[in-house]
C-alpha cells in the first residue's frame, strides 16, 4: 500500500497551485501518477434523482434505512408488515443505488445514507431521497459516503427539526447543490478498489473473530457439561475465606481499585470525582484473591486480582477472598459464567440498593471436578483461546485505524 500511495506534497501540489483554495484541491495521500488537483462539482450534476414508482406490490421489499446493515427489510426492525396498498406510493430502488434519511441524529449522523446491496430491488418510504451515480464511479461515492469530510459538509447545510428535538434535517434542493470535490475517473477508480479491498479485509477478521468467539463460546458449553456431569456439589467456603483486614493509609485515588462491569476486569483509581478519600475505610487486597462488588456482582463485577493491582485498596463494599485448595483461574473460570453471577442476584439484600454479602455468597454451592491436572488443563486452554481472540480483536482494531485513515487522507 505504502509503494502506490504517496503524499501529494512534494508532486500534485508543489508547483501547480499558488492559492490557498487551490491548496485544498489536493488530498493529503493519493496514488502515485497522479498529480493533476481535483475538481469542485456539484452533487446534483453527478447523480440523478430516482421518482420511479413502484409497481411490484406483492413482491417489493419494505427497505428501511439502517446505520450498521444499510438498506434491510424494514420488517427485520419494526417486526410488523406493510400493506401492499401502501407500497403503491413508494419509490422503486434498484442494486447499486442510493438513497437517504432527509432528518438524521446529530449525534450519530453516519449511516444516513446507504447503497442497496443486499437485495435486487426494493420499495422505499418516500420518507427517504433516492438517487444513482451518473458520471461518477458509485463505489467511489459511497467511500466518500463514509467519510466524516462529507458529514462534516452535510451538517452545515442542516436544520434542526423544529419538532424534533435532536435531528438534523436536509432538504433534496440543499442535498443536490452541495459541492464535492472529485478527482478523474482513473483516480476514482483506485479509491474505489482500495476502499473496496479495506471492507473486504475488514469484513474477513471481523468474521474471524466472530468464529474464534464462537469457538471459545462452545469451549466453554462442553467444559460446563462436564462439570454438571462429572463435577462434585461444594459450597463455596470450601474454597473461600476472608483475609486478614489490613488497612490501607491512602493518600490518592490512584491507590485505589475498581473492579468493573460485565467481567471487563479491574482498573486503577476510581470513576467518582465527588470521592472523599477521608470518609470511608479501605483495605489492601492482593494477588490471587478473588474480589467483587457487594452491589454489582450480579452485573459482572467480579474479577481475579493479577500482579499489576496487588496492594490497592478498595472499601468493604468491594472485599476480597482468599482462594485455597482448588486452581485459583479454574475457579474462577467458574465463577465468571453468567450462569453464577447473575443467579446471585437472587441472594441480594437490601430495600434501596442491593447488595450481596460475603457470608451469602460463602453459602452458594457450585459442581467442580476436582482433578488438579484436569484444573491446570482447562485454564491452560481458556488461556489460551483468551490471547487468540485477543490478538483477534486487535487485528480488527488495526484495519478499522487504517480504513478510517485512508477515509480521512484520500478524499478532499
Amino acid at each position: 500500500m505504502t509503494d502506490d500511495l504517496m503524499k501529494s506534497s512534494g508532486s500534485g501540489d508543489a508547483g501547480n497551485s499558488t492559492h490557498a483554495d487551490e491548496q485544498r484541491l489536493y488530498p493529503k495521500v493519493r496514488f502515485r501518477g497522479f498529480d493533476e488537483p481535483w475538481k469542485k462539482v456539484k452533487l446534483g450534476r453527478n447523480v440523478k434523482r430516482i421518482r420511479r414508482k413502484n409497481k411490484n406490490l406483492e413482491t417489493n421489499i419494505p427497505l428501511t434505512i439502517s446505520a450498521q446493515f444499510g438498506l434491510v427489510d424494514q420488517r427485520d426492525f419494526f417486526g410488523r408488515v406493510v400493506a401492499s396498498e401502501n407500497l403503491a406510493n413508494y419509490i422503486l430502488l434498484k442494486r447499486g443505488e442510493f438513497a437517504y434519511n432527509k432528518s438524521y441524529s446529530k449525534e450519530a449522523p453516519y449511516g444516513s445514507i446507504k447503497r442497496l446491496e443486499k437485495y435486487n430491488e426494493g420499495a422505499l418510504s418516500t420518507l427517504y431521497i433516492a438517487f444513482t451515480p451518473e458520471n461518477i464511479n458509485s463505489d467511489f461515492l459511497k467511500a466518500f459516503f463514509d467519510t466524516t469530510k462529507w458529514y462534516s459538509h452535510i451538517v452545515q447545510v442542516s436544520t434542526e427539526g423544529a419538532r424534533n428535538h435532536g435531528l438534523l434535517n436536509i432538504s433534496p434542493q440543499d442535498f443536490f447543490e452541495m459541492s464535492i470535490t472529485i478527482p478523474k475517473s482513473d483516480e476514482q477508480n483506485n479509491i474505489s478498489r482500495i476502499y473496496n479491498l479495506m471492507n473486504s479485509l475488514l469484513s474477513l477478521q471481523q468474521r474471524k473473530l466472530e468464529l474464534i468467539s464462537a469457538l471459545e463460546k462452545g469451549l466453554g458449553q462442553i467444559i460446563k457439561q462436564q462439570n454438571n456431569k462429572y463435577g462434585i456439589t461444594f459450597s463455596l467456603n470450601n474454597f473461600l475465606e476472608i483475609p486478614p483486614q489490613i488497612q490501607a493509609r491512602i493518600k490518592n485515588k490512584n491507590q485505589l481499585l475498581t473492579v468493573k462491569l460485565n467481567l471487563q476486569g479491574l482498573a486503577r483509581g476510581v470513576q467518582r470525582d465527588t470521592l472523599s478519600l477521608g470518609s470511608t475505610k479501605y483495605f489492601i487486597r492482593h494477588t490471587g484473591e478473588l474480589i467483587f462488588g457487594k452491589q454489582n456482582i450480579f452485573n459482572g463485577s467480579i474479577a481475579l486480582i493479577t500482579k499489576e493491582f496487588d496492594g490497592l485498596a478498595t472499601s468493604n463494599d468491594v472485599p476480597s477472598l482468599k482462594i485455597s485448595n482448588i486452581n485459583p483461574q479454574f475457579l474462577f473460570y467458574l465463577l465468571k459464567n453468567p450462569d453464577f453471577w447473575k443467579h446471585t442476584e437472587l441472594i441480594a439484600t437490601g430495600t434501596g440498593s442491593k447488595r450481596v454479602h460475603i457470608h451469602d455468597l460463602l453459602k452458594l454451592h457450585i459442581k467442580i471436578i476436582p482433578d488438579a491436572k484436569y484444573q491446570a488443563k482447562i485454564v491452560s486452554l481458556s488461556r489460551n483461546f483468551e490471547k487468540i481472540v485477543l490478538n483477534q480483536q486487535i487485528i480488527v482494531k488495526e484495519c478499522e485505524k487504517t480504513k478510517q485513515f485512508l477515509l480521512q487522507n484520500l478524499f478532499i
